[in-house]
Order: C-alpha cells, then sequence, then structure tokens
C-alpha cells in the first residue's frame, strides 16, 4: 500500500508564493525514496474534476511543491494526490487508500464589499423565483428563468450570481451561498443584472 505523510500543513492564503510543502513517500508502510528517474505529480481536484497538475522536486527523501507553482489556482479545499509517473504514464499513486486536503483560503482582495454574507438556500431560492416571475415589464416578454444549481460556500468565500443563456432563449442562474447572515437577491436598476444584498432587519 502506498501512503504519503505532509510535513507541513497543506494550507495557505490565495496568490501567496513564499511557501514550501514536503512530503514524504511510504510503500508498505516503510520510507520510498523518491527516484530521479521518475516525474513526481502533484494532482489537485474538486469533488468534481482535476483542477491542475504540478511537477515535484525531489530533495533528499522528500517531495517538493512550491507555493508559487499553484498562484493560478482559486481559493477552495482541494483533493490532492501524489502521482509517480514514468513517460507520462501514472506508475503508482500516493496515498492508495484515501486523499490528502490541500486549502486555499481567501485573501482580502478577495473579499466582498461588505454588502454580501450568507442565505439560507430554501430561503433563497423562494425569493428568486419570485422575483423572477415579477421581471417582466409589460414592454416585453419576460424571459423564463430557473434555478440551476447551488453550491454552498465557506463563510470567507464571497457570494456568487452566474447568468448562464441557453440556447432556447432561457436563463439559468446559479448562485454561490457563503454561510453567515440572511441575504436576498434584487435585481440592480444601474446595470439590470442579479446581485445578492444583506438583508435589512
Amino acid at each position: 500500500m502506498n501512503d504519503v505523510k505532509a510535513l507541513t500543513p497543506l494550507i495557505q492564503k490565495r496568490t501567496e508564493g513564499v511557501q514550501r510543502y514536503s512530503f514524504l513517500l511510504e510503500q508498505d508502510y516503510n520510507d520510498a525514496v523518491p527516484d530521479d528517474r521518475y516525474t513526481y505529480v502533484a494532482a489537485f481536484a474538486t469533488e468534481e474534476s482535476l483542477v491542475k497538475q504540478v511537477n515535484l522536486t525531489i530533495d533528499g527523501h522528500h517531495l517538493v511543491l512550491k507555493s508559487n507553482q499553484i498562484l493560478d489556482v482559486p481559493a477552495g479545499v482541494y483533493r490532492l494526490e501524489i502521482w509517480e509517473m514514468i513517460d507520462d504514464t501514472i506508475h503508482a499513486i500516493f496515498p492508495s487508500n484515501r486523499m490528502l486536503k490541500f486549502s486555499i483560503n481567501y485573501n482580502t482582495y478577495d473579499l466582498p464589499n461588505g454588502t454580501v454574507s450568507s442565505l439560507t438556500l430554501d430561503e433563497f431560492e423562494r425569493r428568486f423565483k419570485k422575483l423572477a416571475a415579477q421581471a417582466a415589464t409589460g414592454t416585453f416578454e419576460s424571459p423564463k428563468i430557473k434555478v440551476g444549481k447551488t453550491t454552498t460556500l465557506s463563510s470567507e468565500q464571497p457570494a456568487t450570481v452566474e447568468m448562464i443563456t441557453n440556447d432556447d432563449g432561457t436563463i439559468t442562474i446559479n448562485y454561490g451561498i457563503p454561510k453567515g447572515e440572511t441575504w436576498v437577491p434584487y435585481i440592480n436598476e444601474t446595470d439590470g443584472k442579479w446581485h445578492i444584498r444583506l438583508k435589512e432587519d
């Protein structure tokens, strides 16, 4: 069985490029010394897809990942595996029975302007559908709007609203909702787009 030990905490702020992460490989409960005939790759993935592959460097008995190699990875919690590659083919995967967790946190540049906090998903969807039904102005037929994918975000992440125009003219709204205080959707009069704001008591 293959395993890997992270010798440093696997967490950093997004865009921070000065961290260094060291890993120790194990095979059948014994230390496995990296072989410079092979290539070692750190594979970052979400629950849905592979996000990025990064070549690791060999430092004695350790493998090293530098944070400046993942500056373009968005904030989030990722599943991490280390692949031992031979001629672009995966030879071994570390660890065998699980995945490591690598957290990239938002920095202050990513935070909203204090206008968005959070919402219960049921309340958001009810209000969003009601507002969508009231969007007709009388001068044109309002596009058909449906609520699409809902993603629950951590309290540090900014809320998101994504509008997708489908081939049949309908509009799908996907939204990400951070945990915290209650917030509601609305149509901004200036740009005519959907936004979300902190609910006033």
